[in-house]
Order: C-alpha cells, then structure tokens, then sequence
C-alpha cells in the first residue's frame, strides 16, 4: 500500500489501525488537554477522575499466523488503574486477574465499538495489553470471536489512506 503521507510503500500485513488517544481525548482543545490531561503512549488520566490505558484488541485472520489488532484505549476504573500503574514495569503483572473495561474509541467501520465492555488482560511489562471484548451480539465482539478474513483486514487498514 502506498502510504498517503510519506509517498513510500508499507506492506499491508504491517499495518493495523491505531488511535492515539481515547476519543474523548482527543476531542478537547489542545489548551483543555494541556490543563486537564497527564498522559503517555499508554496511560491517560482525564481530571483525576477517568482513567484509560492503551491495548490491543486482536482478531485472528484466515491464513495467518498472527492476529491483527487495533489498537484502542480503555477505561477502566481508578483503583485498576492504580493496580495497573502499581504492575506496569513487572514481570508479576502476568499473574494479574483481568481488568473490566470500556473501549473508548469508536472504531469509524464498526458503529457503536465505543463503550462496548471488556476485559483488559495484562501480557508482561515490555508489551501493550490485551483487550477482549464481553460476549455479546456486537459485531466486532462477533469478529474477535470468530476471526476475520484478509479483506476484513484491508477495510481496517484502508483507513489510514
């Protein structure tokens, strides 16, 4: 795929959609996120009252080894957050039970992703964590469920050209 900034060609199979910051985020001014937000890559604290933190929600395709996962924010509650900050740098992390959350991005291919609840999933302290979503009828949870093909994954990736 010829990439529409850079001019330059990146293979298809390297690309997965990203959000930069949970949506609500990423809708203030950037005066009001300078004042209300503490943020990282991978940790967002929104007043001292909302807390998220940065995943991956992997969907296994036909024909691949390896799934293709968005990456999305969650948010989740402040005493996981504490927990997850408390965890972030150790192995012990792995150990950890889930943490319930919400996606908190809606994802532009599939309505209504945002606010669909989840269950985040430490993975070790040199990876992003794992988001799987709560059984419903929702068809992204349907997707994560049963996998998706690799024309499911080039609808996904279409939407950074």
């Amino acid at each position: 795929m010829i990439c529409s900034k850079c001019g330059e060609e990146h293979p298809i199979e390297e690309m997965e959609l990203t959000f930069r910051r949970p949506d609500d985020v990423a809708g203030l001014s950037s005066e009001d996120r300078s004042r209300l937000v503490q943020e990282n890559r991978d940790l967002c604290i929104v007043e001292g009252k909302r807390f998220f933190v940065r995943g991956l929600l992997p969907l296994s395709v036909e024909s691949r080894e390896h799934p293709y996962c968005i990456g999305l924010w969650v948010e989740i509650s402040g005493s996981s957050f504490e927990r997850i900050y408390d965890l972030w740098d150790s192995e012990e992390q792995l150990g950890e039970m889930p943490f319930d959350a919400q996606l908190a991005n809606e994802i532009p291919t599939v309505n209504g992703s945002r606010g669909l609840e989840a269950e985040l999933r430490l993975t070790g302290p040199t990876t992003r964590p794992d988001v799987f979503l709560k059984p419903s009828d929702h068809p992204l949870y349907i997707e994560q469920a049963k996998g998706i093909d690799a024309h499911r994954v080039s609808e996904y990736t279409s939407l950074f050209a």
